[in-house]
Order: structure tokens, then C-alpha cells, then sequence
């Protein structure tokens, strides 16, 4: 009930926020949210290594059509993805955890995702994944445990960055994939590439403030 609590109380804080705000917000920035969420259950102390693909995957409002498992997705410019992908690897590592390939093993493996389109599911299609994931097959999905908002959700608004930490060696029932642990950031798809770079690392930064749970 801990993940419903929480999001009840980032409901009840968005109006405190608004009113540091009387005239509105006066940089884009200010409008950043960052949220996260994780399945209490997770015993994330027995997990030490993580993989992260390099390249972060732009999703919009099609479903993405993988031929014979051999088409790519769209993916962002290089120039946000490194700061991102960066920035996830400086505070997993701070955290205690161990970065291997990902033919080696890994405990968990972090995805990223960017979408900036208004209504994008948040069971986007699973084949977005399987030109990475390593020992992926037609028909894997997502699956949230212990979790009760957002999981169900009808999509994100505009400027998404989404983040997901899967179990690599566990799967649920049915070939779905476990997420202990996944972020998200609205609003970060305005500015220059210096002001976005710079929002992406210190929301990322956030949510792991926010995430202590995390540390081995």
C-alpha cells in the first residue's frame, strides 16, 4: 500500500506546488516532475550488477511494427542519450552496484525510453526491445509487482522520459518481465541541448534521492 500512499500525497502536494507559482511557473524548468516507484517486495540487496544499452528508444503514438524480430527502433540524438545514460550509470555506481555487459549475466538491466506524444500506452508494445534484450522471444511483456498507481494509467502527457529496472534472470508468468523499479519525468523536452542535458541529469540525480532502496 506504500506505492498508493505516495502517489496519493504527490496528488495532494501538485496544488502546494502551484501555489509557489501564483503567476505561473517562470522557467520551463520549474515544471519538471520526477516519479518514481518500486515493488516493496523486491530484494534489491541480493542484486549487485546492472547493463544499460547504448541507446535510449523514441516511442510515439504507432505501434512499432518488427518484421522477423529484425527492425530497429527510432531512437534519440546521441547527444541526450550519453548525458542520460551517463547519468544513470554515475548513481547506480555510487549506489554500490557493479556495470557488466550484458552477455555477462547481469542482475538487472536498465531501459530507457522517451516519448513526446500526448497519449502513448504504458504497456507500449514489447518489441520495442527485442533487438537488445538479451534472450528475448515474441510475446514478452511488462509486469509490475506490488504496484498500484500508475501502473494503470491510459498514457503519459507530452515530454516523457521513462526509465525501467528489469529483473534479468526472473520472469513472471506467462513470459513477462519484472520491474522492480521504474521512473519517470514529465516536462523535459523544452530548451536548449545545454538546459535539457543539464534538467535530465539532475532529475535522474532526484529520482535516486528519492529511491535510497536502491543502495547496496
Amino acid at each position: 500500500m506504500k506505492t498508493a500512499l505516495n502517489f496519493l500525497v504527490m496528488i495532494i502536494a501538485l496544488p502546494l506546488l502551484q501555489s509557489c507559482y501564483p503567476e505561473g511557473a517562470e522557467y520551463v524548468d520549474e515544471l519538471d516532475i520526477v516519479y518514481t516507484n518500486y515493488d516493496p517486495s523486491f530484494n534489491f540487496n541480493e542484486t549487485k550488477t546492472f547493463a544499460l544499452p547504448d541507446s535510449i528508444i523514441k516511442i510515439d503514438d504507432t505501434q512499432f511494427s518488427s518484421k522477423n524480430g529484425s527492425s530497429n527502433p527510432e531512437f534519440i540524438s546521441s547527444q541526450y542519450a550519453s548525458v542520460i545514460i551517463n547519468s544513470l550509470r554515475e548513481n547506480m555506481m555510487s549506489y554500490g552496484w557493479t556495470e557488466v555487459n550484458k552477455s555477462e549475466n547481469p542482475d538487472v538491466i536498465l531501459l530507457c525510453s522517451v516519448t513526446s506524444t500526448t497519449y502513448v500506452y504504458y504497456y507500449y508494445d514489447w518489441n520495442y526491445w527485442n533487438w537488445w534484450y538479451p534472450g528475448w522471444y515474441g510475446g514478452m511483456g511488462w509486469y509490475y509487482p506490488g504496484y498500484y498507481y500508475p501502473t494503470y494509467r491510459t498514457g503519459y502527457s507530452s515530454g516523457t522520459l521513462f526509465i525501467q529496472m528489469v529483473d534479468a534472470k526472473n520472469t513472471a508468468t506467462e513470459g513477462k518481465i519484472i520491474v522492480p523499479w521504474s521512473a519517470e519525468f514529465n516536462g523535459l523536452l523544452q530548451g536548449t541541448v545545454t538546459s535539457l542535458n543539464a534538467r535530465f541529469k539532475k532529475s535522474i540525480d532526484q529520482a535516486f534521492i528519492q529511491s535510497p532502496y536502491l543502495k547496496q
